[in-house]
């Protein structure tokens, strides 16, 4: 399976280095990055059996025989691309007043996710590790619970609170859990057979509410939903949503 991208080019090898005595730490990295990032451009532009360490060791301006030394082969050389990957995929969920009603607070995280789930790298490197997911099994498994997990964990994040009680942890994965179910999977998935992303985008608003209709009237917002009546100093009135935190 081809892949095709509008990813940036690596930068250019230098064109001179010291010779003689073993390379310095500085350089040796400076030779580490310029492979990933030769070998992340080529595998999710071309995918992974389009890709041949002879083309990676040309774009990086490296030899064959630095490659093999880190990296035994294709696979392995593959594999650190995607944990080098995965590190740099979890971008912060946006702030979300504790006091924001559930809906809109989870409305606002949803299309944060959605919005990171659609990016085109995100999308290319998913892509191939489908594309690898009979040879590389494991690799497969671990991007996809990768990206769940960390959907979960700013979902649960922002409707449970920074310090929250185990049932409200309980509470907010069982809502975390299904909305990237109704959500984030399929739009994702879409991305992945090549709807376009502008269609995409455009939808994503409704999806998200929809969603969050279904989660509603499941229930299971039920447990954040709880409002109080607060009297401020100023001796008005103000509802303030409950949050689930451990006291």
């Amino acid at each position: 399976m081809r892949v095709t991208s509008n990813l940036p080019e690596p930068e250019p090898a230098p064109t001179t280095r010291k010779r003689g005595g073993r390379p310095s730490a500085e350089h040796a990295g400076e030779v580490d990055r310029r492979i990933l990032d030769a070998a992340t451009t080529l595998f999710l532009r071309a995918g992974f059996d389009a890709t041949s360490c002879d083309q990676v060791v040309a774009m990086a301006g490296a030899g064959k025989a630095t490659l093999y030394a880190r990296y035994a082969n294709k696979d392995a050389l593959f594999t650190a691309v995607v944990h080098r990957a995965l590190e740099g995929v979890a971008p912060a969920a946006p702030d979300v007043p504790n006091a924001m009603p559930v809906r809109e607070c989870l409305r606002a995280v949803g299309l944060h996710l959605l919005q990171q789930a659609l990016m085109e790298e995100s999308v290319a490197l998913l892509r191939v590790c489908l594309t690898t997911a009979q040879r590389l099994p494991e690799l497969s498994r671990m991007v996809d619970q990768s990206g769940r997990d960390s959907g979960v964990a700013s979902i649960v994040a922002a409707l449970a609170g920074p310090a929250p009680s185990p049932d409200g942890v309980t509470a907010a994965t069982a809502i975390a859990q299904r909305f990237i179910d109704l959500v984030i999977v399929p739009q994702q998935m879409r991305a992945l057979v090549g709807d376009d992303r502008e269609q995409l985008d455009t939808a994503a608003p409704r999806r998200v509410d929809e969603a969050i209709d279904l989660l509603a009237r499941a229930g299971l917002l039920d447990a954040f939903e709880p409002m109080a009546q607060a009297v401020t100093s100023r001796g008005q009135v103000e509802r303030v949503r409950f949050s689930w935190t451990s006291e």
